[in-house]
């Protein structure tokens, strides 16, 4: 009891001396202590330090004599802030002292009182008496004055402390632990009085402070005495108990149900690590305090709960006295059962940090995920707690067969590891709904009778949540976005799962919003360079979530996408774009919001820029997807260029950013360049003229002159012909680095590739190409010619045009015959084809010629679909002159230069009038050719055909007189007499101010024509034949005076 009552003192008296210390406290200099008890001086100097805080201090003290003081000081400012007291004196009777602390820096001064007595009596103080098998225990002595006041500090005085067993002849139950192995020279240098402790331990003394170990189970006693001369009476002793921690499970208190079996278990601590002990055990016996409630078995632990009610199920060890451990098990009913789900990570483990999910209206998983479902169980009352179930309790879980989630039991080792007794893990597979039912049957009371509790859950699998990225090469998972001042640039993000059906069934998150803001809606802000985490959540399931990482980081470069042709054809457009790059090459994931702030230019006149804000361009419509893998980013501006001309230049891109607002960053100027390039299309033109061989005539000369040359999309020639053309336009060479293509390729109606069927040869590549094309075999052919340039340095797509050319080498199905034209113009070959002909292919109307000259007689080729042939000289023709005598005959000097294939004859017609028929007929092929007329075409067919014509000879238009002179009166009239020509006749004056025609009567308008002066001067009278190809005119000159 005396030790009780000095303890309770000691504790008051530090109360107290705390109370003083902090009345003293407020804001400015302070010390630790007010009020210090002290020994007199021993053998060994006893010394306290008086510490002090906030302040700079200087130290002085009454009674010299009596009481030292030494200050320490800071190193780093020289400033004192603790002292070190030692009484100086020896005892002579109860000493009363002060010392005295100024700040230095406000003059505050705080008195501290100092005691000086001697001892009365000394004690061992301890904070248990029993100490835990390979524990640690702190003994530390404490001594008190006459009046039991307890001395500040002992720190320098030497004690002897002593081990002994309780019962003699038994082992140590304690070990003495050196101060400095021990945990409380663990203080990192910083150990103060330990410091002192130590060395006197280590001189091989004790201390005022000694720790000791648990060895084994059992008592020992301990004792200590002061090794000063004049005082070895002080002494003092304790007995402690060594026992083992003894832990039981499950902890208390434990609330089972009636008919319960608890399988209590016991652990011990040895050597810091808890240890199952094996029951039965020799030293350990169970025991119970009421029966009627529950039964234990002694050595087994294990208890059966027979009734309502509470009673304390206990444990001692044999081997110490006293030394039991009690668990409260509580008997009651239930009154609720519960469902709690939480999610488990892909090895199983519980995630860290997450709650469990109460039953509530519905519960959302993730397919592919699996969870925890915990059955839970409470009493009733209103102080509801958790019903411990045991094995035998008849608790079920039923998940109806869902096709949605399977429902596993948990291995017995997780359940060990986590306690999850009753659980079952949920592995969701699919999206659905489905229900949980979980049930339990107990015992309602000492009738026996059974009652149950159910609970319902509904649980819905929702697919994972995923934000949704564009899918583009060279991008990681992460998003990097550009930042200037000024420009924010901003991603719609979107995301999918979690069983949402609108936008509004996700919450996002932004780990930084001053570097990445983001909108309910999911729209994401580059504010300020830096990273940030973009996190997205379904509304229903917490743990349904994705995240992605986002860089913002201002631009360093530009350069132009490599997604988009160089070159196009005249007239139309060309696309641009640029993208912008991180400092480290990344590309940025979307910068479009800088499209207005990059400045574009083409360096030539022939090109505009004719778009640079519109709609940004979509790689999916590139004409070429095969290059996509070039996307080297997305586009930050993009432009369309107008090409008015032909030729090259260099298209700019500039972004000039000022950041004068934000000092931390420079002024950003960035550029990138492409070379461009327009061309002409491409166009095959017909330069070979087949006037003089059975074919059409090409006037090339009117082309050139009007810059406007025909396209030549379909070709007719008969077999063993050629004929010329030039393919001009297309794509130039590009230059060096750059491979040049100018192909032609024949190919069959079947688009098989043919070569000794059509021949084209290369003749010329000085102005365009000049190609030579050969018919060598009866067919239907294409020719696709192709010009451009490949893939190389600055072209970083194709630019290839292909131009098509249908050839159709066969024979004619007819020809006609082409009377007194300079050439074989298309239009007049389709008048002469569409004349009737009568007997013998004879043209019913006749051909009026004007005798007296020499006229051209052309034969032409026509296809069966009534095409004329370009070339036709590959068959011999017969010509034929009949009624002709007197009348016409062909012209000697042509006929030595005419050989047996000419399609051209001239015909000298004599100074006659009358018909002379004209026949042409094809008799043969030309043997050089190679072709045979059996193989080729029919000897029959070939011989018919033939062309006829009838040339109606007239004289040569004639006006008498060529000269008249007219007296300028309205009633004056003259006859002007007409000889020769067709009759189809006009007549017209230069000037109608001057002279009138007047058409004569019925029967005269082939002989004569009438004409009146309508004023002064002269006109010219023209009477034009137009009944004759070519028309031939005569004049009379008319001069009207007064």
């Amino acid at each position: 009891m005396s030790r009780l009552v000095a303890g309770l003192l000691l504790l008051l008296l530090q109360l107290l001396r705390a109370g003083e210390a902090v009345s003293d406290l407020g804001t400015g200099p302070h010390i630790t202590d007010v009020n210090i008890l002290l020994p007199p001086k021993m053998t060994r100097a006893v010394e306290y330090r008086l510490q002090g805080s906030d302040g700079c201090f200087k130290w002085t003290w009454d009674h010299h004599d009596v009481l030292s003081v030494i200050p320490e000081y800071n190193i780093s400012n020289h400033c004192s802030t603790s002292a070190r007291l030692r009484s100086i004196a020896p005892y002579s009777g109860r000493k009363e002292s002060a010392v005295y602390a100024t700040d230095l820096n406000t003059g505050t001064v705080i008195r501290c009182k100092v005691f000086i007595d001697n001892f009365s009596r000394i004690q061992i103080f301890h904070s248990s008496i029993k100490l835990d098998l390979d524990g640690l225990a702190t003994l530390r002595v404490h001594a008190f004055d006459s009046e039991e006041n307890v001395f500040s500090s002992l720190v320098g005085l030497q004690f002897m402390w002593q081990l002994a067993p309780q019962t003699t002849g038994q082992p140590h139950h304690l070990v003495h632990v050196p101060l400095k192995v021990s945990p409380l020279s663990d203080c990192g240098g910083l150990c103060g009085d330990l410091d002192v402790q130590i060395k006197i331990e280590d001189s091989g003394t004790y201390s005022d402070l000694f720790v000791v170990k648990g060895a084994a189970i059992g008592h020992e006693v301990i004792s200590v005495h002061l090794m000063e001369p004049e005082l070895k009476h002080l002494t003092d002793k304790i007995v402690l108990t060594v026992a083992e921690a003894i832990s039981v499970e499950p902890p208390s208190p434990v609330f089972v149900l009636i008919g319960a079996v608890v399988h209590y278990s016991l652990k011990v601590i040895r050597q810091n690590t808890p240890q199952a002990v094996p029951l039965p055990s020799p030293h350990y016996r169970w025991s119970v305090f009421n029966s009627s409630v529950a039964h234990v078995d002694p050595t087994l632990g294990v208890t059966h709960a027979l009734s309502l009610g509470t009673t304390t199920i206990t444990v001692e060890d044999t081997r110490v006295a006293g030394h039991k451990q009690g668990s409260s098990l509580h008997v009651v009913l239930p009154d609720s059962i519960c469902l709690y789900l939480s999610p488990l990570s892909s090895s199983g483990e519980p995630i860290e940090g997450t709650e469990l999910v109460a039953s509530v209206a519905r519960w959302y998983v993730v397919a592919g995920h699996q969870y925890v479902i915990q059955i839970k169980v409470f009493s009733q009352g209103p102080d509801v707690q958790e019903i411990y179930i045991t094995e035998n309790e008849d608790v079920v879980l039923y998940d109806n067969q869902s096709d949605n989630w399977e429902v596993l039991l948990v291995p017995n080792d997780v359940v060990v590891k986590h306690g999850w007794q009753n659980s079952r893990i949920l592995r969701a597979t699919s999206p659905g709904v489905g229900k949980l039912i979980a049930s339990l049957t107990y015992f309602s009371g000492n009738d026996r009778a059974k009652e149950v509790l159910k609970v319902v859950q509904e649980v819905m699998v929702c697919d994972q949540v995923k934000i949704v990225l564009e899918k583009r090469d060279g991008y990681s998972h992460g998003i990097v976005l550009p930042w200037a001042p000024g420009i924010h640039q901003e991603v719609q993000l979107k995301a999918t799962g979690g069983c949402a059906k609108a936008s509004i069934d996700f919450k996002w998150f932004s780990s930084d919003m001053d570097v990445l803001s983001v909108s309910t809606s999911g729209v994401i802000q580059a504010k300020k360079p830096g990273k940030a985490t973009i996190k997205v959540v379904s509304i229903f399931d917490p743990f349904n979530y994705d995240e992605v990482n986002v860089e913002v980081s201002t631009p360093t470069s530009m350069v132009m996408l490599q997604n988009f042709p160089v070159e196009t054809i005249v007239g139309s457009h060309l696309e641009a774009a640029v993208t912008l790059k991180a400092l480290n090459g990344d590309s940025f994931y979307r910068c479009d919001a800088f499209n207005s702030y990059i400045k574009w230019k083409a360096g030539s006149e022939f090109f505009t820029i004719s778009n640079a804000t519109g709609e940004a361009p979509k790689f999916d419509k590139l004409v070429n997807t095969d290059v996509l893998s070039l996307v080297s980013g997305p586009p930050c501006s993009w432009t369309s260029i107008y090409a008015a001309g032909p030729g090259q230049t260099m298209l700019h891109a500039t972004l000039s950013k000022d950041y004068s607002d934000h000092l931390q960053y420079g002024p950003i100027v960035l550029k990138a360049s492409s070379h461009i390039a327009a061309y002409a299309p491409l166009l095959v033109s017909q330069v070979g003229d087949g006037n003089q061989f059975g074919g059409y005539w090409c006037d090339l000369a009117k082309q050139e002159a009007e810059a406007q040359l025909e396209n030549l999309d379909k070709l007719y020639l008969a077999p063993a012909t050629h004929l010329d053309v030039m393919l001009l336009g297309g794509p130039e060479k590009w230059g060096r680095g750059v491979d040049f293509i100018d192909t032609v390729q024949s190919f069959d109606q079947e688009h098989a590739s043919v070569e000794d069927e059509v021949i084209v040869q290369l003749l010329s590549s000085k102005y365009g190409s000049l190609y030579r094309i050969s018919c060598q075999k009866l067919g239907n052919f294409e020719l696709i010619f192709k010009r451009g340039n490949l893939i190389g340095d600055d072209h970083p797509l194709p630019a290839i045009v292909e131009k098509s050319l249908w050839l159709v080498c066969s024979f004619p199905a007819s020809i006609v015959l082409v009377a007194d034209e300079p050439v074989n113009e298309r239009n007049i070959i389709q008048s002469a084809i569409q004349g009737e002909r009568g007997p013998g292919r004879i043209r019913a109307t006749p051909v009026t010629v004007a005798n007296g000259r020499t006229i051209r007689i052309a034969a032409v080729g026509i296809t069966d679909s009534g095409e004329a042939l370009a070339n036709s000289s590959s068959l011999h023709l017969k010509w034929e002159l009949s009624s002709c005598n007197r009348l016409a005959f062909w012209d000697i000097n042509h006929e030595r230069q005419r050989s047996q294939s000419d399609w051209e004859r001239f015909l000298v017609l004599q100074n006659e009038t009358g018909l002379c028929t004209v026949r042409a007929t094809v008799i043969g092929l030309d043997k050089t050719t190679g072709f045979h007329v059996s193989t080729a075409l029919p000897e029959s067919s070939l011989y018919a055909l033939t062309d006829a014509l009838r040339l109606q000879l007239v004289s040569t238009l004639r006006v008498y007189p060529d000269y008249i002179m007219l007296y300028s009166n309205p009633d004056a009239k003259v006859n002007l007499s007409i000889s020769g020509g067709s009759c189809f006749l006009e007549a017209a004056a230069n000037d109608s101010q001057v002279v009138e025609i007047i058409q004569p009567p019925p029967g005269l308008q082939c002989l004569q024509l009438f004409l009146s002066p309508r004023g002064l001067g002269t006109a010219l009278v023209t009477v034009n034949d137009i009944g004759l190809a070519p028309h031939l005119t005569a004049s009379a000159l008319v001069t009207c005076y007064c």
